[in-house]
């Protein structure tokens, strides 16, 4: 097995490149040697659900923390609420961190267990947006960043998700800094470029990881 954390800034193209990899994968000779693992969707699934119905303890904690602002009359986790406290506050980012980040590294833990038990030639991509920002013991095998300019980021990310570029900023700054990323990596995708471009690097990658996997 090959275990490979994706990390990148706020607009980087994290998922372009996760979802570019599956499909080279689907249409290699060995469609079920890459397994996705996706930090962001176990961070969700722990705050999914209601207050008012068998909560989670993730879910429970937001509540203790935060108080019931944050949630609607269903019980429900208003998301967005939760993004803007988070990014004005430090304090309460820590806080949240501090609560999420080792039950999503134990969720991943858990997930790649499972998966080295049922096969020996995978390769495992773990998709964790802030790999430097949880400064986590775990080991990976290799890093792979995806990279771009920050005047990209702002620009892709304001145009993806409708909001402002002081905000997109704010957030690209309570983030670690795009050289540290650049000098942890194992592997790094330059994504400033077409998505043709993309597919033919990500292709690429995909070639090499076969190939060390199977040096395993």
């Amino acid at each position: 097995m090959l275990t490979i954390a994706l990390t990148g800034g706020i607009g980087s193209g994290k998922t372009a490149v996760t979802d570019l990899f599956q499909k080279i994968a689907s249409q290699s000779e060995e469609p079920e040697c890459l397994k996705i693992i996706d930090a962001d969707t176990i961070a969700r699934e722990l705050l999914s659900g209601s207050l008012n119905d068998s909560p989670s303890d993730a879910l429970e904690a937001v509540y203790a923390l935060f108080g019931a602002e944050l949630f609607n009359s269903d019980g429900q986790l208003e998301r967005a609420q939760l993004r803007s406290l988070i990014f004005s506050s430090k304090s309460k980012k820590h806080q949240l961190e501090a609560l999420l980040h080792p039950l999503v590294y134990k969720e991943i833990d858990s997930k790649i267990k499972v998966l080295a038990q049922q096969a020996t030639n995978t390769i495992v991509i773990i998709a964790i947006p802030l790999l430097f920002e949880t400064k986590t013991e775990y080991k990976f095998d290799r890093i792979l960043v995806v990279d771009l300019p920050v005047e990209l980021q702002i620009a892709r990310s304001t145009q993806r998700d409708n909001c402002s570029s002081s905000l997109i900023k704010q957030i690209i700054n309570s983030q670690v800094d795009r050289q540290i990323r650049l000098n942890h990596a194992d592997d790094i995708i330059d994504n400033s470029g077409t998505l043709r471009e993309l597919q033919s690097k990500v292709a690429a990658l995909f070639q090499h990881y076969c190939s060390l996997v199977h040096k395993i």
